[in-house]
């Protein structure tokens, strides 16, 4: 039995030398993910609520907020409260006044497909969030 394996394996290869080498050998690229950078926590931080019209799954809706807000440099933390189309974010205080701040995560969040806006310049007691990786 091994021994008519073992013939069958030599052809079969015998037969791959035989065959002509491919007319082009296209490259196939290489996607090497960028390391995660742990981000400094600011001294002092700011909160703000964001209030997001169409923010309503669980699960996608805030998955496409968070990419759309981690190339957003002042966003330091996120949470997500779905139930009430709610987004809430952390960014270092020193950056400036809310208003001013929050411009670009509100561009970023409609870009995503969401109508934003400031609802408060603070979080709800409960409101849990994570540090954005980026």
């Amino acid at each position: 039995m091994r021994a008519a394996l073992l013939t069958v394996l030599l052809v079969a290869c015998s037969h791959d030398r035989d065959a002509p080498a491919p007319a082009s050998v296209t490259p196939v690229p290489v996607v090497v993910a960028k390391p995660v950078v742990p981000i400094a926590k600011p001294a002092e931080l700011s909160h703000v609520t964001i209030k997001a019209l169409g923010m309503y799954c669980e699960e996608s809706c805030p998955m496409r907020v968070r990419y759309a807000l981690a190339e957003v440099k002042q966003v330091y933390e996120l949470g997500f409260d779905p139930a009430n189309e709610s987004i809430f974010v952390s960014y270092d205080a020193t950056l400036g006044a809310p208003k001013a701040v929050t411009k670009p995560m509100l561009a970023a969040i409609k870009n995503a497909g969401f109508d934003p806006w400031l609802a408060k310049e603070s979080w709800p007691d409960d409101a849990k969030a994570q540090v954005v990786q980026r």
